[in-house]
């Protein structure tokens, strides 16, 4: 028997929901408007800011083996971030966070053709989780995430700047081992507005105490 797939809320041009709904395959064959939320964690080591970086699972349909922000999913029919984000996190790295650690950086147009006949069209809710310090223990989702990434955020920016070609980065693979690799943006989830130097940089500026204006 085929699996049901999750619904999605068609939304309108300005992310307003239709009254409509979509199965997950075909809001993505046919660029149908949807809500998706993003959180990029971050947390200090030795005195150096670092955020996590997830390595999307090589069974992905879209952006597979490629490194995204540390938690990502769809809004199913009727969710918003408030429930949907501390569920995907807890889904995703093993995590309890409530929604209220979350801090809001606005929303983003997500718009972009990975491969004929599959595109995404999202209202991205974007959230920074400001953790005390690093992560001892994750329970990775083995279908959804083959690994974490962590990445010394001052490197981050000069390495999505062009600065450097490449950086190397911890990274934790699902089953708990550990190596060193190097990175280069391009191995990361394409994007046209270069999304994770914005998120870098606002990570770095809330972590001084600018959090006045927070806006991706």
């Amino acid at each position: 028997m085929e699996q049901a797939q999750e619904q999605f809320d068609v939304l309108d041009r300005a992310g307003k929901r239709t009254g409509r709904m979509i199965k997950r395959d075909e809001a993505h064959a046919s660029g149908a408007w949807h809500g998706a939320f993003h959180c990029l964690i971050t947390y200090h080591r030795e005195g150096r800011l670092c955020a996590l970086f997830q390595l999307r699972s090589r069974d992905k349909k879209i952006a597979a083996g490629k490194f995204d922000v540390s938690v990502g999913g769809h809004y199913a029919a009727g969710e918003g971030p408030e429930t949907a984000g501390p569920r995907e996190i807890s889904e995703e790295l093993g995590l309890a966070v409530p929604f209220s650690a979350l801090v809001s950086l606005g929303k983003r147009v997500f718009v972009y053709g990975f491969q004929p006949g599959v595109q995404e069209c999202e209202f991205q809710d974007v959230f920074l989780l400001p953790l005390d310090g690093p992560l001892s223990h994750l329970s990775l989702q083995k279908e959804e995430v083959d690994g974490v990434l962590e990445m010394d955020v001052e490197k981050g920016i000069r390495l999505f700047c062009a600065e450097i070609p490449s950086l190397e980065a911890a990274l934790t693979r699902s089953n708990g081992a550990q190596e060193r690799v190097f990175v280069r943006s391009e191995d990361f989830v394409p994007s046209l507005d270069n999304y994770y130097l914005k998120l870098l940089q606002l990570a770095k500026r809330y972590s001084r105490g600018e959090q006045a204006v927070l806006l991706i």
